[in-house]
């Protein structure tokens, strides 16, 4: 009897063992997302709250798009030590304490009285946000491998609903002063986030893989992946046109209220959430190239509507086409830089990326410039004409036939 015992207890131990190590990875999962979740946040408040922060600083739109350049810039900054930090301190320690400091941050902005003070809070903001961004995408990467089984779209979606329940949460408390309204939610994310922090994983890389940046960092990217890169310079241009600017097309183009004009960004953050969740069933049915091509003509015909509809339910309606044409094309396009022959994934995607973060910093001035001198609503036809060029080079995502 105890020979037939003792194995089966040795098989419950190791199966107990490899529960546990389960959860643990599914607690880190919801961890993870609990922090992507937090940055889109903070995005989508801030994007719900742009016209109260440009009529609380006096701003002209060149101003504005000038200001929220700064975001971009801290983000660049970041970018130069973030991936050191995560090195020497683990993602944890790095994603817990980048997302204190942005929620220290974030209310600081309901404090500005002019456009310097505007673009040093967008800074800071972008500084702390980017670093937060590089260890929370580290850590999901490992727990994606602990799992073993994708995550990461998964994870980034939860940043969509976060920005999408800061929308709405900008309309809620339109009637709240910036400051009051930004620190309330500081306050909250605060007190949540350590019954999360303590699931995360340590973190820390093996010294293979602290070389591999090195190695990389400066090139040039290859040839092959400028197509894509330009491709992707265009769908995160045309993101970020919506999320800037869309609330203030609303308000000060349509008349909406400023409550009314933060369900703007909403509609578009929802169908942008919902696009991630179901994008993965699509690419299983559909060719890339198909959906690529098919769903940046929605993205047009959406924008279309939202910039001559005369009515601001229709302008709404607009802007959540254009979520849901834009939210499968960027992992597309990182797919098919992923995938390039003769290219490593990892510089593929980073390659790639680096247009993306490129054209997050090019959009606000040059719409901010267009605004001043044609008027927003005209100077938004760039979007129609980014959402083409997608369509009409759809063809570079298409992934080589294999030889043989």
């Amino acid at each position: 009897m105890l020979s037939h015992k003792a194995p089966l207890r040795r098989g419950f131990v190791f199966g107990v063992i490899e529960m546990t190590e389960q959860s643990r990875a599914n607690a880190a999962r919801w961890a993870c997302g609990y922090c992507f979740a937090m940055g889109g946040m903070v995005h989508g408040s801030l994007m719900g709250r742009v016209p109260a922060l440009k009529s609380m600083t006096g701003v002209d739109e060149q101003e504005l798009g000038q200001a929220l350049l700064g975001a971009g810039f801290g983000a660049l900054l970041a970018f130069v030590f973030a991936g050191a930090l995560v090195r020497r301190y683990g993602s944890r320690a790095i994603t817990v304490a980048s997302g204190l400091a942005l929620m220290a941050c974030f209310p600081l902005l309901g404090l500005a009285q002019n456009v310097w003070y505007l673009a040093a809070g967008l800074l800071l903001v972008g500084l702390t946000f980017a670093t937060m961004d590089v260890a929370m995408n580290t850590q999901a990467v490992e727990v994606e491998r602990r799992l073993g089984r994708p995550c990461i779209s998964g994870l980034h979606g939860m940043y969509s609903l976060g920005g999408l329940v800061g929308a709405v949460g900008a309309a809620a408390f339109a009637g709240l002063a910036p400051i009051w309204h930004f620190t309330l939610l500081a306050v909250l994310a605060v007190a949540i986030l350590p019954f999360f922090a303590r699931h995360l994983f340590e973190g820390r890389p093996k010294p293979k893989e602290e070389e591999a940046p090195a190695q990389r960092g400066w090139r040039l990217p290859p040839p092959a992946l400028i197509g894509l890169g330009l491709l992707t310079l265009c769908a995160f241009v045309s993101e970020g046109a919506v999320a800037d600017w869309g609330a203030l097309l609303l308000h000060q183009v349509m008349g909406a209220s400023e409550r009314v004009a933060a369900l703007g960004f909403a509609a578009f953050s929802a169908t942008m959430v919902m696009g991630r969740l179901f994008g993965d069933r699509l690419r299983v049915r559909f060719a890339d190239e198909t959906l690529v091509r098919t769903l940046a003509l929605l993205a047009c015909a959406g924008m279309l509507l939202a910039l001559f509809s005369p009515w601001v339910a229709s302008v709404i309606a607009g802007f959540a086409l254009v979520g849901a044409g834009l939210s499968v094309v960027v992992p597309i396009l990182i797919g098919a830089a992923g995938n390039r022959p003769g290219v490593e994934p990892s510089r593929g995607v980073a390659a790639v990326a680096s247009f993306g973060y490129g054209g997050l910093l090019l959009g606000p001035p040059l719409i901010g410039f267009l605004a001043e001198h044609v008027g927003l609503r005209l100077s938004l036809l760039v979007v129609i004409g980014l959402c083409a060029g997608l369509a009409l080079q759809a063809r570079l995502v298409r992934r080589p036939e294999k030889v043989g």
